[in-house]
């Protein structure tokens, strides 16, 4: 009788264990999925500043990134990318080495910064602060140079199908001038922002004005330089579309305008020139470096450098080697990517004697895995934009 009553008692404590065990389940949020909160930072107070200054040009609601990084609900879910991003250099896309000659524009951000947003995401991404309600960030296009003196549109609307997730398209643009102009600068309004990746914008059959990427800077040609513009001339366009996750499935259209900012003549009457340094065909072993020059054919002030990349590398420079065997650094990159075009304007022009050498090195990466595949891609060349001296 007396173990029949202590099987009862036990058998009792334990469906009392049982059912606080069940409650405790049910009424208690879980968490064992989510990164202990280490991180000293917040969203609201530390985080938050630092997105909108930083990427809400392109990282916002209805912007050109697949994703908003100035709410804390559309921000939380991309932490890892926001940590590995930020951790390889990836982001911001610039990839002008510190040893470099300035470069006009660009994209400051310090390591204190990064540092802060990293120990975020890799630290539980806590949210609250009593003191700080970010405000709302909105997606605000404009032409960076203000109005331009021409606008000139596409003609219609473009529509990528459901059938693509990434294109790139081809558009010739007629120009109403009656004389000869003088270009100083070409920006891009997207029709369509959250699907134009990049473009490039040229005179058709002549020189190229822009390589235009979502948020980057366009920066005017240094006084004494610019390109000719001349009646009869059409505006070539070549848009590269790419859909975000959430457009795949969808017809998307995009009818964009070229803007044209005008200046006087340039004193000497020249026209800005490009030279193109071309790899040799041997330049793609993803193994070794690879060296490739040319020789000025004419004394030339340098005012721009345009690398176009057939894949990613480790690093790129180029060098002016003179007549007398001075070497001149003109560009130090590190980590270079295909997919963001760069005209790299140099802060002060460069001029270089008939007959100076202008020398590329690159070094690929070691390991290729983890690079995206690049839709559109270029032979591997440096391109310098120059005025005949």
């Amino acid at each position: 009788m007396e173990a029949g009553k202590q099987f009862k008692r036990l058998m009792g404590s334990c469906v009392a264990t049982a059912l606080a065990i069940v409650f405790f389940l049910v009424t208690t949020p879980y968490i064992g999925a989510h990164t202990p909160v280490t991180s000293r930072y917040d969203y609201n107070k530390d985080v938050f500043p630092l997105f909108r200054d930083h990427c809400a040009v392109c990282h916002v609601e209805g912007g050109p990134a697949p994703m908003s990084l100035v709410t804390y609900k559309a921000a939380m879910p991309w932490a890892q990318s926001i940590r590995d991003e930020l951790t390889a250099g990836r982001m911001p896309p610039w990839p002008v080495d510190p040893t470099s000659p300035p470069i006009k524009g660009g994209y400051p951000i310090s390591s204190r910064d990064i540092d802060v947003m990293v120990v975020w995401a890799s630290g539980g991404t806590p949210e609250n602060y009593t003191n700080a309600k970010p405000p709302e960030v909105a997606f605000n296009p404009k032409w960076q140079l203000g109005p331009p003196d021409l606008n000139i549109a596409m003609d219609g609307e473009h529509t990528v199908p459901p059938s693509a997730i990434e294109e790139v398209s081809e558009f010739s643009l007629p120009i109403s001038v009656t004389d000869t102009k003088w270009i100083k600068a070409a920006d891009l309004m997207p029709g369509n922002p959250s699907m134009v990746r990049d473009a490039v914008i040229s005179i058709e059959n002549g020189p190229v004005l822009a390589l235009w990427q979502p948020g980057g800077d366009t920066i005017s040609a240094p006084s004494g330089a610019a390109f000719r513009l001349a009646p009869g001339s059409k505006i070539h366009l070549q848009m590269h579309y790419k859909k975000h996750f959430d457009q795949e499935q969808n017809a998307v259209s995009d009818k964009s305008t070229v803007g044209l900012y005008f200046t006087e003549p340039p004193p000497s009457g020249r026209e800005m020139e490009s030279i193109a340094i071309d790899s040799p065909k041997s330049a793609g072993d993803a193994g070794a470096s690879t060296p490739f020059e040319t020789a000025l054919p004419k004394a030339a002030r340098v005012v721009a450098l345009r690398p176009m990349l057939d894949r990613a590398y480790q690093s790129l420079s180029v060098d002016a080697i003179t007549p007398s065997g001075a070497t001149v650094p003109l560009l130090r990159l590190h980590g270079p990517r295909p997919q963001w075009l760069q005209r790299y304007w140099l802060q002060e022009p460069v001029e270089l004697a008939s007959g100076t050498k202008i020398a590329v090195h690159v070094t690929p990466l070691a390991d290729y895995s983890d690079e995206p595949v690049v839709t559109r891609k270029f032979p591997l060349e440096v391109v310098l934009d120059y005025v005949h001296l």
